[in-house]
């Protein structure tokens, strides 16, 4: 994507690179933008161009062609998926273990492939044998994240089954060291699907592994890594969801509480899946460039076709010279799907890097 230089402020731009469509943004008068034969810069793809003309009039000169990328900040999720042998019981005509699999990894409607190239999916399967009386606990199989990892994660699964036990604490700790050092920018988040409560490496019966679990999710928050949980079926307790919901987003006295899923059927948990990577998937744009102080005033958003307020509820802010956000419905568009962004600054007021 790219936000561009443009004309000179009050004047008509000159010489045409493209198609002219006289789009005129606040604060920027006269500012005509001129559009590559590309299709408009969709969220989710940091290659697309778009331009505008910079020939200024003949009383102010000529600006410099000054074509600066800006991309979304891809969000990193570590799918963290109970691999015990109930992932084996009914769930509303096919079994659980299935139901995730339909709701991530099927090839037409999966939350992975459709997102893999927005996305930097990564995928770990735990359990245990019988904690660490059956030797290695808990036991990971990692497929670590990134981008267009639709296959090797499909790969894992179709290699892997239900076995034994659950560790959830031990298997959030296990993991959360793969996103602490992974270098990529951008949020960072674990989604945990289990169905059941969790057992410990050093009791694997009964399940009292409830403290381990919401420990291990606190110490990942404190790490810069978020925890959502989904229960895949009802033998979740409610206050267990909480409490590793809480733990998992730094909720501390008096804040209100996060939110928990609790999966009943495939639609629902195909839902909850997306509802979460959906919502981590960031609304911070990074500018190859940088903005002038005070120089956002002269800068318009457009989402979708339609300018979007700066500092407004529902519109955009400049958190630094190089970092645009969307706020508010602006933000919800970008979480919600694919859609057009594009920058027009008035000319001078963006300093190209590199």
């Amino acid at each position: 994507m790219v936000i561009a230089g443009c004309g000179g402020v009050g004047e008509t731009a000159g010489t045409d690179t493209g198609t002219g469509t006289g789009t005129t943004g606040p604060g920027i008068p006269g500012i005509t933008s001129v559009t590559s034969s590309d299709s408009e810069p969709t969220l989710g793809s940091s290659t697309d161009v778009v331009r505008y003309d910079v020939g200024g009039g003949s009383d102010t000169g000529t600006c410099a062609d000054a074509d600066v990328k800006f991309e979304p900040q891809i969000p990193t999720v570590l799918l963290l998926i109970d691999q015990s042998g109930s992932m084996t019981s009914n769930f509303g005509g096919t079994d659980r273990w299935d139901a995730v699999y339909n709701a991530l990894l099927d090839p037409d409607d999966g939350l992975v492939p459709q997102l893999e190239g927005q996305v930097r999916f990564g995928m770990a399967l735990y359990t245990s044998f019988e904690g660490d009386e059956g030797g290695q606990c808990p036991v990971i199989t990692e497929t670590p994240p990134a981008l267009d990892n639709y296959g090797a994660i499909a790969a894992t699964w179709e290699a892997s089954q239900p076995e034994d036990e659950t560790p959830t604490g031990e298997s959030i700790a296990a993991v959360t060291p793969t996103l602490v050092m992974d270098p990529s920018e951008g949020t960072k988040v674990i989604v945990l699907a289990t169905d059941g409560e969790p057992d410990t490496c050093a009791q694997p019966n009964p399940q009292n592994g409830q403290e381990e679990s919401v420990e291990a999710a606190a110490a990942a928050f404190e790490q810069g890594v978020r925890t959502y949980v989904i229960s895949v079926g009802n033998e979740v307790s409610d206050q267990h969801l909480q409490d590793v919901a809480n733990a998992g987003a730094g909720v501390g006295p008096g804040d209100p509480d996060a939110p928990f899923y609790k999966a009943d059927d495939a639609q629902a948990l195909a839902d909850a899946f997306a509802d979460i990577v959906d919502g981590v998937r960031d609304c911070k744009l990074t500018l190859d460039g940088a903005v002038a102080e005070g120089g956002e005033d002269e800068c318009a958003v457009f989402v979708n076709g339609e300018v979007i307020p700066l500092d407004g509820d529902n519109g955009w802010q400049l958190n630094n010279p190089s970092e645009v956000e969307l706020v508010g419905d602006a933000c919800d568009a970008i979480q919600n799907g694919e859609v057009q962004v594009s920058i027009k600054c008035a000319c001078g007021v963006v300093t190209p890097v590199g």
